[in-house]
């Protein structure tokens, strides 16, 4: 049985969970850490078929007793760096149950020779203990093997995944060339996701016009909101500036069906979901360089356009581009959603497979082989093997 460990039930991670427990004909459980609405996500986790734990309530104790009793027993653990993850990843250790870290792109921030070097160990000797590696995107692939010394056998590209709607619809302002593009940014704010570039790149863009040739909608909350707001408003932009606070998931993809394009500005933005909902939707991406699922995705079809990090005259020249060739704006939403179909969910539980398999043979050659694992998996669905 997989084993799959999260940190909580959101509605993409669901997703994954359904196409799980369905290809591997129910020989799948999801332990999720926490349910952080759990009011809210009870009716809904019940209703989705799979079987699930939430660990905060039922324990760590649980998670052993299962994986003690279960010998086909395969764990996939979601990150490598919080107390979930250690005590995931000594539990699996001891049992010797075969263990899968599923990883984003770490984090490229400063830290001190100490901290990296003690951060180089412990991913090294992770290394060593996991039987394989799920990283999130061709970049993080080669960010674990050519930096972190991770042996490319252990790596598999195994992203974010989502259920790609199987009807879609172009921009609303394609064939409106009179009407303002209307461009959206999701996320919370904080000086990360660098929303102020966004803002400094629509105004440039109707100040160079000489009227409003666009707009930006901000979806989210965070810590910078009122620096934002103000930002806006000393810029003279705030009739083409709105902020529409936090929404659920259910709203973010109307929100984002109601626009033209994405925009994420962010210094740094690992495999972010919001990417592959806005293509899924067919709505091209400006992303800056650091935005780790657009370069994943980035095809050169004109469905993704980056802009350096911080240059906000850059992406305003993007917006603009957009703005004034509604043509341009139509063929980079049909080439958003030609990248998205080439991903459906259901190749998710073939990778993984192809993944597991070749983590058998590894530690059939090491003498480690679990018999009622190889059986297992060998007894769930055929698939034939996928790469990205």
């Amino acid at each position: 049985m997989i084993h799959l460990v999260l940190r909580s039930p959101d509605a993409y991670q669901r997703a994954l969970c359904r196409a799980l427990h369905n290809h591997f004909q129910g020989e799948f459980i999801a332990w999720f850490h926490k349910d952080e609405q759990a009011t809210s996500n009870a009716a809904a986790l019940e209703s989705e078929g799979f079987k699930f734990r939430v660990l905060s309530e039922c324990g760590y104790r649980r998670l052993v007793s299962e994986l003690k009793a279960d010998h086909a027993a395969t764990v996939i653990l979601g990150g490598w760096s919080s107390r979930m993850a250690h005590q995931t990843i000594l539990i699996s250790k001891v049992l010797g149950a075969p263990l899968f870290v599923w990883a984003d792109h770490p984090h490229p921030r400063r830290r001190s020779s100490i901290k990296e070097n003690t951060r180089r160990l412990y991913l090294r000797t992770l290394a060593s203990i996991a039987d394989g590696f799920l990283v999130c995107g061709q970049p993080t692939a080669d960010h674990l093997e050519k930096l972190l010394g991770i042996s490319g056998a252990k790596i598999t590209n195994f992203p974010y995944w989502i259920d790609i709607p199987e009807k879609w619809s172009l921009p609303p302002h394609c064939a409106s060339d009179d009407q303002a593009l209307r461009i959206i940014a999701i996320g919370r704010h904080v000086p990360v996701k660098a929303f102020e570039v966004a803002i400094e790149a629509v105004h440039i863009s109707n100040q160079t016009a000489g009227r409003c040739i666009a707009t930006l909608d901000l979806v989210g909350d965070g810590p910078d909101r009122a620096s934002l707001e103000a930002r806006a408003k000393s810029m003279g932009a705030e009739t083409s500036i709105a902020f529409s606070g936090w929404r659920n998931n259910d709203d973010v993809w109307r929100l984002l069906e109601s626009a033209d394009a994405l925009v994420i500005p962010s210094r740094f933005e690992p495999y972010g979901v919001v990417v592959l909902e806005a293509l899924a939707s067919g709505r091209p991406v400006l992303a800056s360089n650091q935005v780790i699922a657009a370069l994943d995705k980035h095809d050169g079809s004109g469905a993704i356009r980056f802009h350096e990090a911080g240059d906000a005259k850059q992406l305003a020249q993007q917006i603009s581009l957009l703005a004034n060739e509604r043509d341009v704006l139509r063929k980079s939403a049909e080439a958003a959603r030609a990248i998205a179909e080439r991903s459906p969910l259901e190749l998710a539980p073939a990778i993984l497979k192809t993944a597991i398999d070749q983590a058998i043979r590894r530690r059939r050659t090491r003498g480690r082989t679990r018999p009622a694992l190889e059986e297992s998996v060998g007894n769930s669905k055929e698939a034939k093997s996928h790469t990205l």
